[in-house]
Parts: structure tokens; sequence; C-alpha cells
């Protein structure tokens, strides 16, 4: 043991010295005659609660304090040496018991906030350590001492007086030195004091009252008053206002019974019968307190759980990047749930790898060790010397991928049922989130290949395709035979629609591959959209459908990209052509300020509302693509260069009969007629 603890341990055992001596002369003011012992022994919630408190590693020191401060003080007193060691010796295994008993089950902690830690007092610490010092008191003084009237009765005495100081005193001490050493705000602490002055001054009332004529019904209900103003306590400040508010309660009730006064004190019945009361009154005051205290603590921290499972589960979808998210799951754990928490994940060489922890130390190493690894098949809880914890496995799809691991210190609360399920959901949680994140990068991986062979397939299209059109075209040049003419220019056709369709899926990858880089150049939009329209026609002409152009009379100037404008424009309108085909499609050029406005009416099939936006995503359709071909590029490569140039572009629903597309480009403001009559590009 190190020098520091061993003497912060004689420090300690002295401290317990005194204070248990204090405590016994207290205690001895509780006897009430004929009756020969204290019906309240409130060193033995003193003893307990420091032994709780105390690393096991002080607990000889603690041990030979209680012992010999009890055997000279018995000794002094007169009893024979032989009563005093015997005596001695069952006070000295009732805190021994108790202690060791609710470290195993429960803990060190003790902080009320478990209706466990309830029953472990009531059950461990109070009616099963109180045996052997009632044994051995009642038996020691059955031998040595000529007064005892029986030995039942003395060691009935003698263990509910154990009992009683056990539920009084210990939750008081182990509520008012808590784990953390926090102390309560400013303004708890003023309302604790002020709810105990109230408190004292409803027990004076309750108590301090005298038995009339008339009056035994109603004196005799009194005690019941004293409930609700408990019960206040123990919900608004917790453990620490339930046992205050007892302790305050119970010592006005014992005090001014044993002056002869309030509900207790005048009762009609034998004195033995008349401390049972009593001690019965303030046993189920205490218990109450606690349990109300404990059921709230424990709604509290499941409501907070569900608050850390649901910031959990934003956290793990703020970013597939689990390197991130996992790390801060774990800090959302400590100190609130557990004292050290990690996630391990096994590699691809199958080695275990710790990817994320928090509040991690030597202390949740030696605890996990032989625990872990392997990883488990199921949720594993341990406990031992080193502390407790839950280590709940990590799956995707059927196998064990990981862990996650939540740690309880050596002198803090032992793992249980809530802490198994949180560690459960919680690797869930972080499970799906793993697997989303490799399905994510499977997706990509995915399209990465497919882009990659989409550009591959192009680029090797483009030869062939260029070489087709130049031998078709020289083929239309030299023949003369109308009917086959016909049919060359529909291959013609189809070979420049093969062409389009692979240069476009060529600009995607340059799309996605950075910003489109333009060749700006002074343009007369008006021009640009006359030989794009003029372009169209015959194809108009061929599906049955009516062309319409109305422009500005004057120039619209703009530096833009003439080719991609031209580009951007043909999709338009072979999309018009397509959808519209057999209906008019009007197509309308103006200038709105310092934009040019062009808007592409078709008179189709429309756009469901659904899909308004969405049609301007790379392979995306408002459409079946058995009804209509194409690979949904146009639109997408559009809005591209449309944005590309300062501008914008968005659709306009028709009522379910066709559409129109309103593209608009920043251009000059309005031109002189001088300036016009020297005019810029206008494009092919």
């Amino acid at each position: 043991m190190p020098l520091s603890l061993r003497r912060a341990g004689w420090e300690r055992a002295v401290l317990l010295a005194v204070a248990f001596e204090v405590l016994k002369v207290v205690s001895s003011h509780f006897v009430f005659p004929p009756l020969s012992s204290a019906i309240l022994w409130l060193p033995a919630g003193l003893t307990l609660a420091f032994f709780l408190r105390s690393p096991t590693r002080m607990w000889p020191a603690l041990l030979l304090a209680v012992f010999l401060t009890d055997l000279v003080s018995v000794g002094s007193q007169g009893f024979p040496w032989e009563v005093a060691t015997v005596w001695s010796v069952g006070n000295a295994l009732r805190t021994l018991l108790g202690a060791t008993l609710m470290r195993r089950w429960l803990g060190s902690s003790m902080r009320f906030h478990r209706v466990r830690d309830v029953l472990g007092l009531l059950v461990f610490g109070a009616l099963v350590a109180a045996l052997p010092s009632a044994t051995l008191g009642a038996l020691a003084a059955k031998v040595w001492l000529d007064s005892t009237p029986s030995f039942a009765h003395e060691w009935e005495v003698w263990w509910l007086s154990d009992v009683l100081g056990t539920l009084l005193v210990a939750p008081l001490v182990l509520t008012w030195w808590p784990v953390e050493g926090r102390s309560p705000r400013p303004r708890r602490s003023l309302e604790l004091w002020g709810l105990l002055v109230l408190v004292a001054l409803v027990g004076f009332v309750i108590f301090r009252t005298d038995d009339g004529p008339g009056s035994a019904a109603l004196t005799t209900t009194l005690p019941y008053a004293a409930f609700p103003l408990v019960l206040v306590a123990a919900l608004r400040l917790g453990g620490r206002g339930a046992t205050s508010a007892s302790a305050v309660m119970s010592a006005m009730a014992v005090e001014f019974t044993r002056l002869g006064h309030g509900p207790f004190g005048v009762l009609q019945v034998p004195e033995a019968e008349r401390v049972l009361s009593m001690q019965v009154f303030m046993a189920v005051l205490g218990l109450s307190a606690l349990t109300v205290s404990a059921v709230v603590a424990e709604r509290r921290r499941a409501e907070a759980a569900q608050r850390v499972l649901a910031r959990a589960g934003e956290v793990l979808a703020e970013s597939p990047d689990w390197s991130v998210t996992l790390p801060h799951v774990t800090e959302l754990l400590v100190p609130e749930f557990a004292s050290g928490a990690a996630i391990w994940l096994t590699r691809r060489d199958g080695v275990l790898e710790r990817v994320a922890a928090s509040g991690w130390g030597p202390s949740s190493e030696r605890g996990l060790r032989g625990h872990f690894p392997p990883v488990p098949e199921g949720t594993r809880v341990w406990r031992g010397s080193a502390g407790s914890g839950v280590l709940a496995p990590m799956r995707m799809r059927g196998r064990v991928v990981g862990a996650l691991a939540l740690t309880m210190s050596e002198e803090g609360r032992v793992a249980g049922l809530p802490d198994e399920v949180l560690a459960e959901d919680l690797s869930r949680r972080c499970s799906m989130a793993l697997e989303n994140a490799e399905l994510l990068d499977e997706a990509r991986a995915a399209v990465a290949v497919r882009e990659d062979f989409i550009a591959v397939a192009a680029h090797e299209l483009r030869t062939p395709l260029a070489t087709l059109t130049l031998r078709i075209q020289a083929m239309l040049a030299r023949s003369r035979d109308v009917e086959r003419d016909g049919n060359m220019d529909a291959i013609l056709r189809q070979v420049r629609r093969l062409t389009r369709l692979v240069e476009n899926v060529l600009d995607v990858g340059v799309f996605k591959s950075g910003e489109l880089e333009l060749r700006r150049e002074r343009v007369d939009m008006v021009s640009l959209v006359r030989g794009v329209v003029a372009r169209h026609l015959p194809e108009a002409a061929r599906v049955g459908t009516q062309l319409e152009l109305s422009t500005s009379t004057r120039p619209i100037i703009g530096w833009l990209d003439v080719g991609r404008v031209d580009q951007a424009l043909s999709n338009l309108l072979a999309n018009a052509l397509k959808f519209g085909a057999g209906s008019e499609v009007d197509v309308s050029l103006s200038q709105v300020g310092t934009r040019a406005r062009l808007s592409v009416r078709d008179r189709g099939i429309g756009i469901p509302p659904e899909a308004m936006d969405r049609i301007f995503a790379p392979f995306e359709r408002a459409v079946s693509v058995h009804e209509y071909g194409g690979l949904g590029l146009g639109l997408y490569l559009v809005r591209r260069i449309v944005e590309a140039h300062g501008g914008a572009i968005h659709v306009e629903d028709g009522d379910s009969v066709g559409a129109t597309f309103v593209l608009e480009l920043p251009v000059e403001p309005r031109v002189s007629r001088t300036e016009a009559l020297s005019p810029p590009h206008a494009g092919t």
C-alpha cells in the first residue's frame, strides 16, 4: 500500500473513532425505561457508510478503529471486559458483513439512484448485517449480565436498534458524502435548508401535541402528516433531500416521544409496543422517501439515456466517416453513464484495433483484462476487483466486426441491466452506421466503375463515329438517287444523334472532374438563337412539329462561350421536339435588365410535380426509358452550362399539357443603334 494511502487510511480511522463515540453518546439518550438498550443505535449506520466510501485497502484500519473504540467505551462504563470484547466483535462483524455484501452486489457509490440500492441497504446493510451483532450482544448479556430478562427479548431490541440506526444514518452520510465530491448549487442548497426548516416546524406541531379529551383518534393519525413534506423533499432534492428530511422528522419523533408527548408518547400501551410503533414509523418514513427519490432518479436516468441515444443517432447520421463520429459517441457516455467507454473494430488482417475512446485509462484496461479479446458473441457483464463493465458486440450482415465497452471504476457504481441495454442499443446504432458507410463506399466504387466505363466507351466511339459521319456525307455528295438520299439522310441523322450522346457523356466527365472552362467572346444572342432554331427546322418538320420563334428586334449582347450556349439551346430544343412531337413548340427570347431570358415551351406530355427538381440531375428522367430514349444527361448539361455562365434555369409546369423551360443568362445593358451597326459573333 502506498504511504499516502496508508496515512489517509489511519486519518480516516481516527475520524471514524471520534464520530463513533459522539454518536454513541447521542444514542445513549434514546433509552426508554424500563428498557435498558437504546432504541436507535446510530454508530451502526455511521460505520457502514465509512466502509462503503473507503477503498478496501483502508478497511483493516477502520475495522481496528471500530473495535478498539467500542471496546474501550464499553469497558470504561463498568461492564465486564468479556462483555465489552464480545460486543465489540459483534459490532465489527456487523459492519464488515454489511459493507462486504453491499460492495459485492451494489458497488461503493450508493447514491440511491436506483431502487436496487434501497433494497440492498435494507436487506444486506440492515436486516442481514445486524444478525451477528444482535446475536453476540444478546448472548453476552445473557451470560455475563444477570439483569437481562431473556435472550429473545434482548436480541429483538438489539437487532431493531441496529437496523433502525443503519436505515437512518447510513443513507444520510452516503448522500452527503457523494462519490463525485461535488457540492450542490447554491440555489439547491437554499431550497434544501428551507425544506428542512419547514420539516422541523411540521414535526414540532405533530409530535409536540398532547392527547386531550376526545382527541385520541386524531392524535394517533397525526404521524401520517409527516409523509407529504418528506416525500416532496425526496421528489425535489433526490436522495440527499429524502435522507435529511426523514432524519429531521425522526429526531423530532424520538425526542418528543421520550418526553411523553405526541402520538407515540401518549399511546396507552406497554413501553415496548410504544417504542416498536415509533421504530416502525421511522423505518417506513425513511424507506419510503429513499424509494421515491430512487424511482425519480431512475426515470431521469432513463430519459437521459434516451437523449444520449437520440444524440448518438444524430452524430452517426452527420457523416459517413466513422473515424469522426465514433469518438463523439464515446464522449456522450462519459462521465454520466460510465467512467470509460471505447470501441474496437476488426481490421482486414483480423487484428482488433481501438478506434474510439473516452475516459479510458489503465483502470479500464485492468477491468477489461481477461474478458476481451476475443469479442463475445453476446453481451457480457462483468464485475471484479478492478471494477465492472459491459461489453457489447457489433455486428454487420451477421458477422461480428467489433465491440463497444463501458467500464465503471472500482470506486464507482456496479454495471447493471440499464447499462447492458444502453450498450446493446448503442452497439446496434454504431453497427448500422458502419454498415451504411460500407454500403456507401461500395456504391461510390460502383458509380466510379460505371463512369470510368462510360468515359472509356465514349472515347472509343468518338473516332469511328467521326469517320462514319464523314463517309456518309461524302456518299451523299456523290449520290443522285433521291430514294437513296432519303435513306442516307436518315442514317446521317442517327449517326449525328449518337455523336451527340457520346459528346454528352464526355461532357459529364468534364463537369464531374472540375469547373467547366469557358471560352468567352462577344455574342449576339438573337442571331445565336435564330441559328439554333433554323438548324432544328428539318427535324421539327420530320416529327410534325411547328417550331415558332419570337425574338427581340434589337441585338442582345453577352460575353458567352458560343459552343457551350449553342449546346445548351440545342439540348432544350431536342427535348421539346422529342416530348412534344406533333404539337407546337414556341421559342422566345427577350432581355430583362442585364439578363437574357429564353423560354422553350412545348405542348407534350408534361412533367410530374415530383420530378421538377430531379430532372436536372445526371441520369435522371421524368418518364420511363421504355417510352422515350436517352441517357438523361441533356438537362443536367444545360444546367451546368448555364450556371457556369452565372445564369439559371427552371421549369414551369403547363398544367399537365407540356412544359416550359426558362433559361436566363447575364448580358450587357441595351446597346445603342450605333453599336448595333457592328454586329458581334453570332455563332453557328
